[in-house]
C-alpha cells in the first residue's frame, strides 16, 4: 500500500466522510473500484490512500457489501469463501445466488478489519494505521446490524472468508409471526402463559430456521412488563424497556459465569442467546431456583435438543465441582425434568417455510433415568402437513397450566 503521509491532506470528519462514501455506492460509481486495490480505490475518493483507524471505527460502511445491506435487496446473508477469483454468494428472497462480483482480496481485508472495528474487537487508537494489520485467524459477533463469522490464512488456507446474516432493522414481533403461520396463536399463547408462570422455554433448530426471531418474539412480548437480562457472545437480540444486555467470551467458563453473575442483577427472565457449552448448567439451576430463562440451541428435535441441553450441563457440573460418572448424570437429568421446560422446534416445512414444527413439555422423571436416554415429554403441539399448520395434540400436565391447558 501507498501512502501519502508526507503530503498536505485534511482528514474528512466522520459525517462527511461517510456522506460520501455513501453517495459513491448509491450512485454506482464505486462498484468499478470493487476489482481495484483498496487503497487505489479509497485515493479516488478521498485524494488519500490512507484514512485513521479511529475515523474508519466511526464509519458504518462496508464497501462492496453496501448493495446488499438495502432493504429493497431482500438479502439475509452474504458469503465469500476465500479464493480470489470466487464470486460473493448472497441469500436472497430465501434463494442461494451467485453474484457474479469478484472483489480484490485487499477489499476482503477491508470488510473484515471494518467488522472487528466496529464490533469493538480491535482499539484503533493501539494501532498505527499505515502498518500492516494483523487480524486474528477466525472471529465472530456483531457489528452494526451485521452478524459475523470470519477467518484468515492458516484456519481457512484458501484465503479470508466473510459469513455475514444481516440482522432486521424491525425484527417480528409474535403477532407477526402468527399472521404468517409460523405459529399458532393458541400455541404462542400457552408459551408466554407457561414463561409468566415460571417455565423456561428452548428453542430449537438448525441454521438458519429462524431460532433467534422467533426466541426475540417471546423476548419482546415479555419484556414490556418484565426485566430482562440478556448474555450473548455477540449482542444479537433486540433490547427490551427494562433490560440488561452481556457479552462473554465462549472461551473457557467465562459464558456460564456470565449466566450466574445475572442473577445478581435482579432478573425477571435470563435470556441466553446460544447455548454452546457449560452456561447450560447455569441456565438450570438458575431456572430451578425461580428465575425461568429463554434459549436457543442447535438441534434437528426434540429429543436431540435435550440431549445436547444434557451434554452442555454435563460441561458445566464438570468444570463446577469436577463431578461425573452417573451421579452427574442423574443430578444434571433431574434439573432438566423438574425445570419446568418446554420445547419449542422450529425448521422448514415441507413447503419450505420457516415454522414451529413441535412444541413439547419436559415430564418430571420419575426414575433417574440413564445419560443419552430418551426424555419423557409431552407433546403439546405437531406441525401437520396436509393443514400446514400447528395442531393441538396433548395437554400441560404443569400446575401453571394442568386443567386450562
Amino acid at each position: 500500500m501507498t501512502s501519502n503521509r508526507n503530503h498536505m491532506f485534511v482528514v474528512p470528519g466522520h459525517a462527511e466522510a461517510l456522506e460520501e462514501l455513501r453517495m459513491h455506492t448509491s450512485s454506482g460509481r464505486a462498484d468499478r473500484l470493487w476489482s481495484r486495490p483498496f487503497a487505489e480505490g479509497i485515493e479516488s475518493i478521498f485524494g488519500n490512500a490512507v484514512l485513521p483507524l479511529a475515523l474508519w471505527s466511526q464509519l458504518d460502511w462496508y464497501g462492496p457489501l453496501e448493495t446488499w445491506r438495502k432493504p429493497e435487496a431482500e438479502v439475509s446473508d452474504i458469503l465469500f469463501n476465500g479464493p480470489a477469483h470466487d464470486p460473493i454468494f448472497v441469500m436472497q428472497r430465501g434463494a442461494m445466488t451467485n453474484t457474479g462480483v469478484t472483489l480484490h482480496p485487499s477489499w476482503v481485508t477491508f470488510i473484515q478489519r471494518q467488522l472487528l472495528l466496529r464490533a469493538h474487537k480491535l482499539d484503533p487508537l493501539k494501532l498505527d494505521p499505515f502498518a500492516d494489520l494483523v487480524l486474528p485467524d477466525r472471529d465472530y459477533g456483531v457489528a452494526d446490524d451485521l452478524r459475523y463469522a470470519i477467518t484468515t490464512f492458516p484456519f481457512s488456507r484458501g484465503g479470508p472468508t466473510l459469513a455475514i446474516r444481516m440482522l432486521p432493522e424491525r425484527w417480528r414481533t409474535l403477532d407477526d409471526m402468527v399472521q404468517s403461520n409460523t405459529i399458532s396463536r393458541d400455541a404462542a399463547t400457552l408459551i408466554l402463559t407457561g414463561l409468566r408462570e415460571g417455565a423456561s422455554v428452548m428453542v430449537a433448530g438448525s441454521t438458519g430456521s429462524g431460532k433467534t426471531t422467533l426466541a426475540a418474539g417471546f423476548t419482546q412480548e415479555l419484556g414490556k412488563t418484565a426485566r430482562m437480562i440478556y448474555v450473548e457472545d455477540g449482542g444479537e437480540l433486540p433490547r427490551t424497556a427494562n433490560s440488561v444486555h452481556l457479552e462473554a467470551s465462549s472461551e473457557g467458563n467465562a459464558f456460564a459465569e456470565a449466566v450466574r453473575f445475572t442473577l445478581r442483577q435482579k432478573p425477571s427472565y435470563v435470556v441466553v442467546g446460544e447455548v454452546r457449552g457449560g452456561e447450560a448448567m447455569a441456565m438450570l439451576q438458575a431456572a430451578t431456583t425461580g428465575h425461568p430463562g429463554i434459549c436457543t440451541i442447535h438441534a434437528n428435535d426434540v429429543q436431540s435438543a435435550l440431549r445436547n441441553l444434557e451434554r452442555n450441563a454435563m460441561l458445566g457440573l464438570a468444570a463446577q465441582a469436577g463431578g461425573g460418572g452417573n451421579a452427574s448424570a442423574a443430578l444434571v437429568r433431574g434439573l432438566i425434568t423438574t425445570s419446568g421446560l418446554l420445547v419449542v422446534h422450529i425448521g422448514p416445512s415441507p413447503r419450505g417455510r420457516r415454522t414451529v414444527l413441535a412444541v413439547d413439555e419436559v415430564l418430571r422423571q420419575t426414575g433417574q433415568g440413564a445419560s443419552g436416554d430418551a426424555f419423557p415429554t409431552e407433546k403439546l403441539f405437531t406441525y401437520d402437513p396436509h393443514l400446514d399448520g400447528l395442531q393441538r395434540v396433548g395437554t400441560v400436565n404443569a400446575p401453571w397450566g394442568h386443567g386450562r391447558y
